[in-house]
C-alpha cells in the first residue's frame, strides 16, 4: 500500500470530494523537493480508481496495486527529459489521447511531475495543456505538481484544484526514519537539519554529498554571521555546482536562517540546523536583516531553478547576503 505520511487534511479533502461525485478533473499539487508531491498524486489516482468507489483506497485490489507499482493503464506519468524539460510533442500526445476512452478503469489519470523543472517549455506546456484543462473529458483527470503555484498560468490556477503538501511533525519523521532503519545518529542530524521533509531526510541519511552540503550551509551561515565575504564566497566555491546541489544549499540555508529568526525572536525551536551557527546569527542581525537573508535564499533558487549558472550566481549571491 502507498505510504504517505501525514498531510490528512489534503487527502480528506479528495476523498470528501469523489464521495460526493465532485471529483476535480484538474489539480496543482505544490511543495518543496522531498515532500511527496508524486506520492501524493499516487495517492490521489488510487483514490479515483480503487474499487471501493468511495474516495478512500483499499490498496489491495487490482487498480491499487497497479498503481503502486505504476503499471495501471489508466494512469500514465508523463517524462520529462534529463534536464527536467517536457518535449512538446509528448503533451501534444497527452492531449490527444485524453479523448480516447478508458482501457478498464471509469477514469484516466495524467500526472505531469515537477512542472516548473520545465524552464525552456514551460509556457508552450501549458498553453497545450490549456484547452484540456478548460474542457476536460468527463473521464480525464490531469495531476500536475511543481514547488510552487507560481510555476502556472493564471488561466490555469483557476481551473484547478490546489494541493500543498506540508512538512510532517519531526517526531513522526523520526518515527518514520526508524521504521526505516536509519542510523540514529544520522536520523536526529537529518530532522535538524531537513526538518518534518521525509524526502530530503532520506537522502541526508543515505547520501554523504547531501550531508557535506548541509555542512557547507552551516559553516556558511556562521561566515555570515561573522559578515566575512571572502570565507563566504569560499564556501560557496566549494559546494558541488550543479543546480540541483546548489538549490539544495539554498534550502539548507534559508532553514538555518528561519531557525536563527525564531532564536531571535524567542520562538521556542527543538530542532536547530546548527545551534552554534544560528545563534551567532540571531545574534549579529536584526528580524529585519534575517528574513531579507531569507528572501535573498529563495530568490536565487528560483534563478538556479530558471537555469541560470551557479558559478556565475555565487558572487552575486555573496555580495546580496553580506549587504542584507
Amino acid at each position: 500500500m502507498i505510504n504517505f505520511i501525514g498531510n490528512e487534511t489534503q487527502t480528506e479533502l479528495t476523498a470528501r470530494l469523489i464521495a460526493a461525485d465532485r471529483e476535480p478533473h484538474s489539480v496543482i499539487i505544490c511543495g518543496e523537493h522531498g515532500l511527496g508531491k508524486r506520492t501524493l498524486a499516487k495517492v490521489l489516482a488510487s483514490q479515483l480508481l480503487c474499487e471501493r468507489g468511495d474516495g478512500t483506497f483499499c490498496g489491495q485490489c487490482r487498480a491499487c496495486r497497479l498503481i503502486e507499482q505504476g503499471q495501471h493503464p489508466d494512469v500514465m506519468t508523463v517524462q520529462s527529459s534529463d534536464t527536467g524539460n517536457y518535449k512538446v510533442e509528448d503533451i501534444r500526445a497527452v492531449v490527444s489521447d485524453a479523448v480516447v476512452s478508458p482501457n478498464e478503469a471509469r477514469l484516466k489519470v495524467y500526472i505531469i511531475p515537477d512542472l516548473d523543472r520545465s524552464r525552456q517549455t514551460l509556457i508552450q506546456v501549458q498553453n497545450i495543456l490549456l484547452k484540456l484543462i478548460e474542457e476536460p473529458p468527463d473521464h480525464t483527470v490531469m495531476i500536475l505538481t511543481a514547488r510552487s503555484k507560481e510555476t502556472f498560468l493564471a488561466t490555469i490556477i483557476s481551473r484547478t484544484l490546489h494541493l500543498t503538501v506540508e512538512e510532517t511533525e519531526p517526531a513522526q519523521t523520526a518515527a518514520y526514519l526508524a521504521e526505516q532503519g536509519c542510523d540514529p545518529q544520522l536520523s536526529e542530524e537529518a530532522v535538524r537539519r531537513c526538518g518534518g521533509n521525509i524526502g530530503a531526510c532520506l537522502d541526508y541519511v543515505s547520501d554523504e554529498k547531501v550531508r557535506k552540503l548541509a555542512d557547507i550551509a552551516a559553516a556558511a551561515v556562521q561566515a555570515l554571521a561573522e559578515n566575512d565575504e571572502y570565507e563566504l564566497l569560499k564556501l560557496f566555491t566549494m559546494a558541488d555546482q550543479k543546480r540541483d546541489s546548489f538549490i539544495r544549499l539554498m534550502t539548507f540555508m534559508q532553514r538555518a536562517v528561519r531557525d536563527a529568526l525564531r532564536i531571535h525572536t524567542g520562538t521556542q525551536t527543538p530542532y536547530v540546523f546548527s545551534q552554534e551557527a544560528c545563534k551567532a546569527l540571531a545574534a549579529k542581525r536584526s528580524t529585519k536583516r534575517l528574513t531579507a537573508a531569507f528572501d535573498i535564499l529563495g530568490d536565487f533558487s528560483g534563478r538556479a531553478s530558471a537555469n541560470c549558472l551557479t558559478s556565475i550566481l555565487v558572487n552575486a549571491l555573496t555580495a546580496a547576503l553580506i549587504k542584507s
